[in-house]
């Protein structure tokens, strides 16, 4: 029996060239995980997804995702991926965390739906890797992303009174995945073709 013993392959030195740094751009992309078909995944790379296919909802019609907008400086602020040490394996922890600014009937039936669904989210950082495919990252590929939290708080000076909004996925596999097709312009052109905010 194999005990699946992990070796490292690649030589840990920082890029002088393409120094890593934080934060993300203000807009993600959110899929309802029941309406994605499958995932194809580079055969090269199990970490990196080439190809996302909805489901089919009507004759020749295909589900659809949608965007998160982000407003501030620092945009998706909270959202991480942790290591969780296990007694037979680690695993990951992602959270993905956002504002929904707004609070009115429209968003409380949002929020009603997204405090039971489960959910894959793509976020574009702002550093895109040293080989240029880090740029769009998924969370909730492997394991779905479901709400843990949502808070409202009447006179948060964050949220300006809307809500926050944390979503979980424990026990992933992988510490990060990406989707990437051809370049960064590629991708989020193919991402922007996925979904449908009625504009």
């Amino acid at each position: 029996m194999a005990l699946c013993e992990k070796l490292i392959n690649g030589c840990i030195a920082a890029d002088c060239d393409n120094p890593v740094f934080e934060g993300a751009e203000p807009k993600a992309w959110i899929f309802n995980k029941a309406e994605i078909a499958s995932l194809t995944y580079d055969a090269q790379n199990p970490n990196i997804i080439s190809a996302i296919t909805m489901k089919e909802v009507s004759d020749g019609v295909n589900a659809v995702g949608y965007t998160i907008s982000q407003l501030g400086k620092t945009p998706f602020s909270g959202s991480s991926t942790e290591m969780a040490e296990g007694n037979y394996g680690n695993t990951f922890t992602e959270t993905v965390q956002f504002v929904v600014p707004d609070n009115s009937p429209a968003a409380s039936m949002l929020l009603d739906n997204m405090a039971g669904g489960k959910f894959l989210v793509v976020m574009e950082n702002q550093h895109n890797g040293a080989d240029g495919k880090g740029k769009f990252q998924v969370y909730g590929s492997k394991k779905a992303l479901s709400a843990t939290a949502m808070t409202r708080e009447l006179y948060n000076d964050d949220t300006n009174g809307g809500w926050l909004v944390t979503l979980t996925a424990e026990k992933q596999p992988t510490s990060g995945v990406f989707i990437y097709t051809t370049d960064d312009a590629a991708t989020r052109t193919y991402l922007d073709s996925l979904v449908d905010c009625g504009d």
